[in-house]
C-alpha cells in the first residue's frame, strides 16, 4: 500500500469517526443541532460508509490479485479481476442511493426528485457501468488466457473486437431503459440502428465473412503458423494468420495471400500434423534380368545405412520399406519409402538416397533400367 493510499483511508476513517462522535455526543446530551438535522446525519453516515467499504475493497482485491498470480491456474485471476471493480463500485453506490432515498423521504420538498425519474435513469446508468466493467474485465482476463495459448494475433484482435461489441451493446440496452422511462418511444431508435447494421453488413460482407473465417481457423485450429500445409494446389510454410486472410510462403520463396473464408471452405492438408513426419517415394528401376534378393537386399542395406548416418534427417520409425511395385519384359521397378523427420528435407532426402543407391549399385554390378 503506498503512503497516499494510506493518507487516504487514514482521511476516510477519521472522518467517519467524527460523525459518530458528534451524533452521540448530541443524543446523550439531549441538545438539538441547528446546523444539522441529526437525522440527516445518518445519511451522510451511509455515503461515509461506503467510501470506506469501497476503499477496504479496493486494497483487498489488490492483495487477492498478487495472491492469484502465484497460482497455477487462471480461473482465480479471472474471478479477481472481473469481479473487482464492479463490487467497489458496488460498495461505493449502494449507500450513496441508499442515502439518497433516505434524504427524499425526510424531505419531501426534493420528492420531485423521484417523481422525475432523474434518480431512476441515474440508477440504470450506473449499473450499466458496472455490467459493462464486469464483461469488459471478463472477456479481456479470460481473452489473454486463450491468447496465450497461440502464437498468432488473431485471437487477440478477435478479442478485442468482442470486448467492443459487448460493451456497445450494454451501454446501447442502457440507454434504452433510460429513454423508455421519460417515455420515450424507442421503437424508431431499434429500428433506425437494425437498418444501419444491415447497411453495414452488406457493404462489409466480404469483410465479415474473412473475419468469421480468420475466427473458425483459430477455434477449429486446421493450422498454425509455421506449418507446411497445401490449400487450392498451393503448398508452402503459414507465416501469418490475420483477420482478413492468411500468408503462406511457397517452396519457391513466393508469398501467396489467401481469404479466410477461402480456406475455411475448402480442404486443407497439413503436413505437419499430427507429426512433421513425411513419407519419401524413391522408385528404383532395374533390368528384369537382375536378382530380385540382391536388388531387395542392397536397398535395404542402403535404407539401414541411412537412418544410422542421418537421423538429423531420416526418423527411425517407422522402418523403411522396399517392395516390387512393378515389373515388364524388360525391367523392374522396386519403391523404396523412408520417413523424413520434417518436411523441409524432401529434397535433401531424395538426393542423399539416389546417391547412395547408384554408389552401391555400380559396386554391386547392378544395372539401373
Amino acid at each position: 500500500m503506498t503512503a497516499r493510499g494510506s493518507s487516504l483511508k487514514y482521511l476516510v476513517i477519521q472522518t467517519g469517526s467524527l460523525f459518530f462522535l458528534k451524533r452521540n455526543i448530541d443524543l446523550l446530551s439531549g441538545s438539538s443541532n441547528k446546523d444539522m438535522d441529526p437525522a440527516l446525519v445518518d445519511s451522510i453516515l451511509l455515503i461515509i460508509f461506503g467510501i470506506i467499504a469501497a476503499v477496504l475493497l479496493h486494497y483487498f482485491f489488490a492483495w487477492l490479485s498478487k495472491r492469484a498470480e502465484q497460482t497455477k491456474t487462471k480461473m482465480d485471476d479471472l474471478l479477481v479481476h472481473s469481479l473487482g471493480a464492479p463490487l467497489v463500485m458496488l460498495a461505493f453506490f449502494i449507500p450513496l442511493f441508499l442515502a439518497i432515498q433516505h434524504t427524499i423521504y425526510l424531505y419531501p420538498q426534493y420528492q420531485w426528485l423521484a417523481d422525475s425519474k432523474f434518480l431512476e435513469s441515474a440508477y440504470i446508468i450506473v449499473s450499466t457501468w458496472i455490467i459493462a466493467t464486469f464483461v469488459d474485465g471478463l472477456l479481456r482476463i479470460y481473452g489473454i488466457a486463450l491468447a496465450e495459448k497461440t502464437d498468432t494475433e488473431l485471437d487477440d484482435r478477435i478479442i478485442d473486437i468482442l470486448q467492443k461489441i459487448a460493451k456497445y451493446l450494454i451501454w446501447f440496452t442502457g440507454l434504452m431503459y433510460v429513454f423508455s422511462t421519460f417515455n420515450i418511444n424507442i421503437t424508431p431508435l431499434i429500428a433506425g440502428m437494425g437498418i444501419i447494421g444491415i447497411a453495414i453488413a452488406l457493404a462489409a460482407q466480404d469483410l465479415f465473412s474473412n473475419f468469421f473465417g480468420g475466427a473458425v481457423i483459430v477455434t477449429d485450429q486446421p493450422f498454425k503458423v509455421g506449418d507446411r500445409v497445401m490449400i487450392n494446389d498451393v503448398l508452402g510454410d503459414v507465416i501469418h494468420i490475420g483477420p482478413r486472410s492468411t500468408r503462406i510462403i511457397t517452396l519457391d520463396s513466393d508469398i501467396v495471400t489467401m481469404p479466410n473464408t477461402k480456406i475455411a471452405t475448402n480442404v486443407v492438408h497439413n503436413y505437419s500434423l499430427p507429426n512433421p513426419q513425411v513419407r519419401i517415394q524413391i522408385p528404383v528401376a532395374v533390368y528384369a534380368e537382375s536378382d530380385i534378393a540382391q536388388v531387395r537386399r542392397v536397398l535395404g542395406e542402403v535404407c539401414d545405412e541411412a537412418v544410422k548416418e542421418r537421423p538429423d534427417m531420416l526418423a527411425q520409425k517407422p522402418k523403411p520399406t522396399v517392395y516390387l511395385i512393378k515389373m515388364d519384359k524388360s525391367s523392374m521397378t522396386f519403391m523404396v519409402s523412408v520417413y523424413a523427420s520434417g518436411f523441409l528435407y524432401n529434397s535433401s532426402i531424395q538426393d542423399y538416397m539416389n546417391t547412395r543407391i547408384i554408389e552401391r549399385f555400380r559396386s554391386e554390378g547392378i544395372r539401373i533400367f
